[in-house]
């Protein structure tokens, strides 16, 4: 969930100039900007160093733990390690990138910590491969109950940071940002997991998939048209279709286990995903290229 009820989310790289346009820069060098910024941060507070390290460290247990469990239960320990090592680097590169975005909000003052609320984000994010390591590696009915021990706690913690971000703070850009990036992990995960072990069918995990993977693939391919930075949005049928996500993955893997009759229950979940996703589309698209139509003000005659 998102930590302030706002529809829209937009963290800048750093706070423009007053009464200037925010700079319109490639993917690439937006990348390297946050990573430059986070550098830059990292060396000069002694308290973001021991925070990263904190929360970096539980997340390298986590991972390497669960990848090492998943393996060993599966034959494969070394393929469960390497996927966890791999998925560890990769989490923490952009958890570190993150410190470029660890400003309060609204008010844009540096925080010198990631605090609560982005660690438990941040735990999201090093457990979201391990739900596909434990589909893939154990046995097939080994594999449908630990899928569904390790994913059901990750998915309650969606609420929990925005829940404490709100009454305890810190109220983070980074923390509106990384959001919606660990919902796309983790439902998008989940999704191959249901799929490997037979929870949902191809076409309901394909579904999810492309209401999570479209709009990044459409920011890389439209990106030379926008006359504008994109901003990160959250919208209300995004919202809705989340929690559908939710719904959807955890009532399908419950009737299959007890051999209920999960296809009409998928038909019906599923025509409530696609509806919401597609308006999450429409909202997205007009959000990001808002039409140059507007009505004209009624001229007023000064002489009147």
């Amino acid at each position: 969930m998102l930590e302030t009820p706002n529809d829209s989310v937009e963290p800048d790289l750093g706070p423009p100039a007053a009464g200037t346009e925010p700079e319109a820069i490639g993917p690439v060098a937006a990348m390297g900007r946050l990573f430059t910024g986070a550098a830059d941060r990292w060396r000069r507070s002694r308290s973001l160093r021991l925070s990263l390290a904190l929360w970096s460290g539980l997340g390298l247990a986590l991972t390497l733990g669960a990848g090492a469990s998943a393996g060993a239960l599966g034959g494969r320990l070394g393929l469960g390690l390497l996927a966890g090592a791999v998925w560890w680097v990769a989490t923490t590169a952009c958890l570190f990138a993150g410190i470029s975005l660890l400003r309060r909000y609204p008010d844009q003052s540096p925080v010198d910590r990631f605090g609560v609320p982005n660690g438990i984000t941040a735990i999201r994010a090093y457990l979201s491969l391990p739900v596909v390591l434990y589909a893939a590696l154990p046995p097939p009915g080994l594999a449908r109950v630990l899928f569904l021990v390790i994913a059901a706690p990750i998915a309650a913690l969606d609420s929990a940071d925005g829940f404490i971000a709100r009454r305890a703070g810190p109220l983070t850009v980074l923390g509106r940002a990384l959001d919606p990036i660990m919902d796309t992990a983790f439902f998008s995960l989940c999704a191959v997991a249901c799929l490997i072990v037979g929870f949902i069918p191809l076409w309901l995990a394909v579904l999810v998939l492309a209401r999570y993977g479209l709009p990044g693939v459409g920011f890389l391919v439209l990106y030379p048209w926008l006359r504008r930075p994109p901003a990160m949005v959250a919208t209300s049928f995004g919202k809705f279709n989340t929690m559908a996500s939710a719904v959807t993955i955890g009532v399908s893997s419950l009737l299959v286990l007890a051999g209920g009759p999960a296809w009409q229950t998928d038909i019906a979940l599923g025509a409530v995903l696609a509806v919401t996703a597609l308006g999450h589309f429409v909202t997205l698209w007009r959000r990001t290229f808002p039409s140059s139509r507007s009505v004209p003000a009624p001229s007023v005659d000064p002489r009147a």
